[in-house]
């Protein structure tokens, strides 16, 4: 029985060991960052400044590369098929890690079973948006524009299957409209149509928009969340506008590849939750528009497997499953 206690004890030194020396000298490399998604964005506004913060943290480069294609697929495949030492990560959102299944009916990938999830980060509702040229004031005369003109009305999204794209098909499908949906590869550019005047309105997430809002380019109609937002207290939500009963928000979170170290996970998910505590990341965060959430890998687990059930409900219930694309 002393052997078999003393053999345990060993055993338990030396997995010590082995993971004090993991957290010790993990990051050994510049840590690749990806955003599936094109510069200008959401994914990439919050990706970059979270990757800023997480240098100066690890001590190490933590390099933003922005891989678009099939609404966010291409990159989040990539990651997938990463090695799982923790030098490969994904600012991940909700299109690609839980809505993407059931919209699409078929992906390359399992976000659950592929993925390591480390920790969700931030959350923002979206607004619908156009510009003053419509010269549309609420969501009611945006509605009335476009069942005026249903050929010439044109929506710009991200792409398919993006935060803009599933608000604006619940919008649509609560409202009984059919406008010209024109995709991009990105928010990003589904903006700068928008600004060119080649497309009349979108659903763009809080952060993107805010900036262009404050310059009066862009005017705010409603947005998207239960409340109003706090960057945007002045523009009533959806329901507030008369669609009862919408509500919807956007999340991100990082994962890794599956099977990743367990004491690498624990190194990144501490150093994060410490930056999303710091008062100047608080505040920065909350100018753009973005509300903090932080937690545990296993929260945020179960987080992504219930977000993968909703969205299912939502998007199955709207008989919107395995539209995508088509």
């Amino acid at each position: 029985m002393d052997m078999m206690k003393r053999l345990a004890v060993a055993a338990a030194m030396v997995c010590s060991v082995f993971t004090a020396h993991a957290q010790n000298t993990y990051p050994s490399r510049p840590i690749e960052m990806v955003v599936a998604y094109a510069p200008g964005g959401g994914t990439d506004i919050i990706g970059r400044y979270l990757a800023d913060q997480m240098s100066r943290k690890l001590g190490q480069s933590v390099v933003v590369s922005n891989l678009p294609g099939a609404t966010g697929q291409v990159g989040s495949l990539r990651v997938a098929r990463s090695k799982p030492d923790g030098h490969t990560l994904q600012i991940a959102v909700q299109t690609t890690h839980a809505v993407a299944p059931t919209l699409y009916g078929k992906i390359p990938y399992d976000p659950v079973k592929d993925f390591t999830p480390i920790i969700r980060v931030v959350g923002t509702p979206l607004a619908l948006v156009t510009t003053p040229q419509t010269g549309v004031k609420t969501m009611k005369e945006m509605v009335d524009l476009i069942r005026a003109k249903p050929d010439k009305v044109n929506q710009a999204t991200g792409g398919i299957g993006d935060g803009g794209h599933l608000a604006s098909m619940i919008f649509n499908n609560m409202l009984k409209i059919n406008p010209v949906f024109i995709p991009h590869q990105g928010e990003g550019p589904a903006m700068t149509s928008m600004l060119g005047g080649q497309t009349t309105y979108m659903f763009a997430l809080v952060p993107t928009a805010a900036p262009f809002i404050r310059s009066g380019k862009i005017v705010p109609l409603a947005v998207t969340g239960a409340t109003r937002a706090e960057s945007l207290p002045n523009v009533p939500t959806l329901d507030e506008s008369g669609l009862k009963g919408y509500q919807m928000e956007t999340w991100w979170g990082i994962f890794g590849p599956a099977n990743m170290p367990r004491e690498v996970v624990d190194k990144l998910n501490t150093v994060i939750n410490d930056i999303l505590k710091e008062p100047e990341v608080v505040t920065k965060l909350k100018s753009l528009g973005y509300e903090i959430r932080g937690g545990t890998p296993e929260a945020f687990g179960q987080f992504v497997k219930d977000e993968n059930v909703r969205w299912k409900d939502i998007i199955t219930s709207q008989g919107l499953a395995g539209t995508a694309g088509k």
